[in-house]
Formats: C-alpha cells, sequence, structure tokens
C-alpha cells in the first residue's frame, strides 16, 4: 500500500498540471453561407435588361467638350440626356439640348434653347431680344458685344446659344436648328461627383 501512495500523489500533481497547461484552439470553420434564392439568378438579369433597354431607348450619357456652356457645364462633365423628351412637345425656352453640328456630324455640339419656333431673336450688345422684348438670362457670361441681324425662327427651329457667348460657336453662326435633328434634352450632369446636379430650366 505505501508503494502505491506516490504512483496516487503524481498522478493528481499531472492532473493538476493539465488544468493549467493552455488548450488548443479549436479549428477554424467558415459561417455558413446563406442559401441563395432561385430567383436571385432572374432578378440580376431583369436589372441589366432594364439598364440596356434605358440606355439604348429612354437615356443616353454625353460629354461636355469646351467652353460654350460655361458657367453652368464645364469641359469634361458628364451629362444624363432624355431621348425622349421631345417625343410628345417641343423644346422649351432654355432647355439645354444636343444636337450633331450642321457643319460635322460626328461633333455633337450641347447648346441652349433662346428662341422658339417662329419667334425673331435679335442679339444686339450684350443682350437678347425675342419679338422685341429683352429676355432675362441670369446664365449667360459674356464681356464682348455681339451684333446680329435679326432671325427668324421657322417652323420646327429653334434658335440656339452657348452660355459663355463669348466663345460660342451657336445660331449666331449656324442659324436655327431644326428640332428632328435633337437628340435629346440634358437633365442632369452626374460626373465628376463635386459638379453633379440638376440642370435648371429658367
Amino acid at each position: 500500500m505505501q508503494d502505491d501512495l506516490p504512483d496516487a500523489s503524481q498522478a493528481q500533481a499531472q492532473s493538476t498540471e493539465d488544468l493549467f497547461r493552455p488548450q488548443p484552439a479549436p479549428p477554424l470553420t467558415k459561417p455558413a453561407r446563406p442559401a441563395r434564392s432561385a430567383f436571385e439568378p432572374l432578378f440580376v438579369i431583369l436589372i441589366i435588361l432594364i439598364v440596356v433597354f434605358l440606355r439604348l431607348y429612354v437615356y443616353e450619357s454625353d460629354i461636355v467638350q469646351g467652353i460654350s456652356m460655361m458657367p453652368s457645364l464645364k469641359s469634361g462633365d458628364y451629362l444624363l440626356v432624355n431621348k425622349l423628351a421631345f417625343q410628345r412637345r417641343q423644346p422649351s425656352r432654355f432647355d439645354i439640348i444636343t444636337f450633331p453640328s450642321p457643319e460635322d456630324t460626328r461633333e455633337i455640339l450641347i447648346k441652349r434653347v433662346i428662341g422658339l419656333p417662329g419667334e425673331w431673336v435679335h442679339v444686339w450688345g450684350t443682350t437678347v431680344y425675342i419679338n422685341g422684348q429683352p429676355l432675362s438670362e441670369p446664365y449667360a457670361r459674356w464681356r464682348i458685344p455681339s451684333f446680329k441681324q435679326p432671325v427668324w425662327a421657322p417652323p420646327d427651329y429653334v434658335y440656339v446659344m452657348g452660355d459663355n457667348r463669348d466663345n460660342s460657336e451657336d445660331s449666331r453662326d449656324l442659324g436655327p436648328i431644326n428640332i428632328d435633328t435633337v437628340r435629346g434634352r440634358a437633365i442632369a450632369a452626374y460626373f465628376p461627383v463635386d459638379r453633379a446636379k440638376v440642370l435648371r430650366s429658367y
């Protein structure tokens, strides 16, 4: 019996060591991924189809090139253009529109509608007259007076100008623009983000 006591004492000491010995960490397991809904792929496809439809038939993106629309728009601004804006109505005064240049159809111009079909437009000094009445233009910037003969916009034509009057090739040079050639109405600038805004109709 006495010979067995040391063995029992050693066993108790070993058991005490096991209590304070660091235990190995349990193996890492990845959290179970939630089951994917059977409708998820269909939803993604639907979103893609909607975006493609809107891009092809409703909206397009144009980039401002040049300084003719400053300070309202700067070169490099990305514009969201509504291609259906004039399907059921004609452009309104102060709308910002896009259209191919009459001199080079590969070049897309971005200008503001000033004169409507059937109106006389007279640019004299730094003032635009519509049917003899001065037009208030808080967006316009010009330092160099411009003197032009009165121009009549025929039916289905609009007279357009850039906001930066000193640096814009517009209806003063090109004449009124056929509404049938208008690609759409610019409704917002969306990039760069710090210049993103909805485009006003004054």
